[in-house]
């Protein structure tokens, strides 16, 4: 397939950039949210908390429930609806006067527009490139980083000038640019052909090695999402002011997006070997499940949990999506990626209300972290568990300047999907599932 003419395509991937940018930068600032909801309304950790869950959970399980929406109006459509009804959620936060109503605004609307928004500005992408298509989504995915560490920034300063109403009316024209945004994503005229892989197909469910996957997605979201909720909160008790406190969230962000460009530019090896995933899965996970109490102390120790947490996570995303090809092949990984965003956002919606509790009962900051900590841990020792299992080696014997690698526990692909999976080897055809961002 001949790569696609002409300069537009890049203005495809600056646009799919800014989606990520304003969805990821205005979901990971929830926990500044949380301190000013809190205390707004005057309830506890636990009623509050759920403000933020029920956003990541909504975006996470909008991008599945509604994927039919976007097979049958495209991506463009998609991620300009997404555009008005996340501005609607947001602009209708200035007239809520309980908590509850913050629910359905800032949660539910909203994170109905951000899951309609996310995944269709992927697969535009996916639709206008073939050879460098990696380079590109490498560019899209900076966007996520980029908007961890600008949104806590701007939103601390938007509360300060504006108070909190006058700051979701401007976060409410800001989610509006997705329109402009969607507008920019034109169909290839006469481009390959994009069709979404199945997505609760059964046949990744024969594999032990998926499951695994879940269970370690499903951990992974419940301890990212503690942290991103009670991280400003937990450094306030100790004496840090709240704009301080919400830079915190920037620093997790400008590590993640660090990590990510590291390993991802220094290749597949470098993520995948026995050293560096044993030191940074396992490692670092200790580590930081370990020492937050005594680094939360003083700003300094804060900023330095904030870039342990944030190296730590870029990393393990980064080696998650390789050791998941490897262990059962990337159209596993696509049929499969329904149950997987479902577990994304099940994680997503148990975490923070978990950890309210804990924080109530025990009336410490600090056993809830050391929740988070175990979480993210026990997901990092899972995958180990399955990828240092003796798979063997095998080559791919329709493309033989490919090295040998790990064989997939689950060798054996239903006939049905050979001749797609082979069409997407070929270039003539593009079977995609893209991944929320929202991990």
């Amino acid at each position: 397939m001949v790569e696609e003419t002409g300069d537009w395509k890049w203005a495809v991937v600056v646009a799919s950039f800014f989606v990520q940018f304003i969805i990821c930068g205005i979901s990971y600032s929830i926990g500044i949210f949380h301190i000013v909801f809190k205390d707004i309304f005057e309830h506890d950790h636990f009623d509050t908390s759920w403000v933020g869950s029920i956003l990541l959970y909504v975006t996470a399980l909008t991008s599945i429930v509604l994927r039919c929406f976007m097979s049958q109006f495209g991506y463009r459509i998609s991620v300009m609806l997404g555009g008005v009804i996340s501005s609607i959620g947001l602009g209708l936060g200035m007239f809520v006067t309980d908590l509850y109503q913050v629910y359905l605004t800032f949660g539910v609307i909203t994170g109905i527009g951000f899951g309609l928004a996310c995944t269709p500005s992927i697969m535009a992408v996916e639709q206008y490139f073939n050879h460098k298509r990696f380079q590109a989504l490498s560019i899209v995915m900076g966007g996520i980083g980029a908007g961890i560490i600008t949104f806590p920034v701007v939103i601390k300063y938007l509360l300060e000038y504006a108070a909190w109403r006058g700051t979701l009316l401007t976060l409410s024209g800001i989610a509006l640019n997705l329109c402009v945004c969607g507008a920019v994503m034109f169909p290839v005229a006469k481009g390959r052909q994009v069709r979404l892989m199945p997505l609760l197909s059964c046949l990744p469910l024969r594999n032990i090695v998926f499951h695994g996957m879940c269970i370690a997605n499903l951990f992974w979201s419940f301890g990212s999402t503690i942290i991103y909720i009670y991280l400003p909160s937990y450094a306030m008790e100790f004496g840090t002011d709240f704009g301080t406190a919400s830079f915190l969230i920037s620093c997790i962000g400008m590590s993640a997006f660090t990590a990510r460009m590291v390993f991802a530019f220094m290749g597949h090896n470098s993520a995948l070997d026995d050293i560096t995933s044993l030191l940074c899965s396992v490692g670092l996970g200790v580590v930081v499940t370990g020492i937050c109490p005594l680094l939360i102390d003083d700003y300094a120790g804060q900023i330095g949990y904030c870039i342990l947490y944030g190296f730590y996570s870029g990393y393990w995303t980064t080696f998650l999506q390789q050791a998941s090809r490897e262990l059962v092949g990337p159209e596993y990984i696509a049929m499969g990626n329904g149950y997987l965003s479902f577990m994304i956002a099940l994680g997503s919606l148990l975490g923070g209300p978990a950890a309210g509790l804990l924080i109530q009962e025990e009336t410490e900051f600090e056993y809830a972290f050391y929740l988070a900590g175990a979480s993210l841990l026990w997901s990092s020792v899972i995958m180990l568990m399955f990828k240092y299992q003796q798979c063997g080696t095998d080559s791919y014997p329709e493309d033989h300047s490919i090295k040998e690698q790990k064989k997939p526990l689950v060798n054996h692909i239903h006939d049905e999907f050979k001749p797609s999976f082979n069409a997407m080897k070929d270039g003539d055809r593009i079977i995609v599932e893209a991944a929320s961002s929202v991990c």
